[in-house]
């Protein structure tokens, strides 16, 4: 996606523009999310289930504790990853990442970019710093792309400029 493709079109009137509020999802990242997961259980269970009962039974508690610790922190990310979304409201926008959420006021947005190469948009904002953007991806093909230009009309409209690449 070249650097020109984000820059808000001039011409395309705010009705075509989402309605506030409006959420922005990756589309592959929760599928393959839920489905990992759901591999994941059957596996454990399955391998669990499947091994000899002499076997299972040399196992210790703490042992045991520890699979399904490992288990469930591995579901946790999973989830976290499938809880991806970037929020626009009236007062700005939510982020929601794998580790961070962040709000963000309309104001301290002052570029949208999602260039060539890139994983997912980042926004520029106010205070020097660099924030990612992972729900909308460059994976998702057109759709990001679209996303991220909707995004970057959105941060025009909002903020009265046309700085975003």
């Amino acid at each position: 996606m070249s650097e020109a493709a984000l820059m808000p079109d001039d011409r395309a009137p705010e009705s075509a523009l989402p309605a506030l509020p409006h959420t922005w999802r990756p589309r592959f990242v929760p599928v393959v999310a839920v489905t990992v997961a759901v591999l994941l259980v059957v596996a454990a269970g399955g391998m669990w289930i499947l091994l000899p009962a002499d076997a299972r039974a040399q196992f210790t508690w703490p042992q045991t504790a520890t699979l399904g610790l490992f288990l469930l922190v591995l579901l946790y990310g999973l989830y976290r990853l499938g809880r991806l979304k970037v929020r626009a409201d009236a007062g700005g926008l939510t982020i929601v990442n794998l580790i961070r959420t962040r709000r963000l006021e309309w104001a301290e947005v002052l570029r949208v970019n999602l260039r060539p190469g890139d994983p997912w948009v980042q926004l520029d904002i106010d205070d020097g710093t660099t924030v990612q953007v992972m729900a909308i991806q460059s994976a998702d093909g057109a759709w990001g792309k679209a996303a991220a230009r909707e995004l970057a009309q959105l941060v025009a409209v909002q903020t009265h400029t046309s700085r975003n690449d």
